[in-house]
């Protein structure tokens, strides 16, 4: 049994690893190996894929993501295993902070290994979309001088500089611009879709647009806006998750994420 860096021919095999409760593993682990930000790994015992995961680097912080065993080999410890081993290949001095989501299954395993909770994420669902909205007139589409704008905003609220994954995906954000100052963003081809906002008005006025796109969300417990919004709507919980650190706390401001990006990313 050993580690090995997850290539290209491993995708094929991702499928039976596949939860079936998550979404599909394979453009996220082709976004991984594509990605410099990224180190996918993989744990192989007698030739065979058995375990997977990710470290993912932002400039002071990382997340871990996609931790999964196949399911013949679990009850093992090997989420314990791999999750060391992705701790163990990370610089704590130049990323000080290790995020990652945990599902109740993998919430004991993180634990034990010193992970504690920062905040619950609420899962909602609906059957379909909401009615239509006008939408504001302050929603355009990102343009390239929105760009100092918005990653400043990222900074704020994230409490991270996540700039060099960020910039992947900006072509298809929407923004919320009061001025030349962009007080939110939704980004829709990222991950889950996520809405960063400096106030309410402007994390409303993507969110209407976004739930006309999207019958999913995920919410920090604390943004009491957002959820009651969605809720009104008919919107309904189905599970939590929970947002948890390793190591040194950052300036998190969970009001201002309208939804999240995904379990990779909070």
């Amino acid at each position: 049994m050993n580690f090995k860096a997850f290539e290209i021919s491993d995708l094929s095999n991702l499928s039976e690893l596949q939860p079936a409760d998550w979404g599909d593993l394979l453009p996220r682990f082709q976004y991984f190996i594509d990605s410099t930000y990224c180190h996918p790994i993989k744990l192989v015992e007698n030739g065979q894929m058995i375990a997977v995961g990710t470290s993912m680097l932002h400039n002071d912080t990382a997340w871990l993501a996609c931790i999964v065993v196949h399911p013949d080999f679990r009850n093992r410890g090997l989420g314990n295993k791999l999750t060391q081993q992705l701790i163990d290949g990370i610089d704590h001095q130049q990323h000080p902070t290790i995020y990652l989501d945990a599902t109740d299954f993998g919430y004991p395993v993180y634990k034990k290994l010193g992970f504690e909770i920062v905040s619950e994420y609420i899962h909602l669902k609906k059957q379909q979309p909401i009615e239509p909205y006008t939408l504001s007139k302050n929603i355009s589409p990102f343009r390239s001088e929105f760009t100092d704008s918005l990653l400043r905003l990222d900074k704020e609220i994230s409490g991270e500089c996540r700039q060099g994954i960020l910039t992947d995906f900006l072509g298809s954000a929407q923004v919320y611009v009061t001025g030349e100052d962009v007080q939110g963003f939704y980004i829709a081809d990222w991950g889950d879709g996520p809405i960063i906002a400096k106030n309410n008005e402007a994390g409303l006025e993507l969110l209407k647009l976004r739930s006309q796109e999207r019958m999913g969300a995920v919410i920090p417990d604390s943004n009491e806006t957002a959820l009651n919004f969605l809720k009104t709507h008919g919107f309904e919980t189905y599970k939590t998750s929970r947002r948890m650190l390793l190591g040194k706390h950052k300036n998190w401001q969970p009001t201002g994420s309208f939804n999240w990006i995904s379990g990779q990313l909070g």
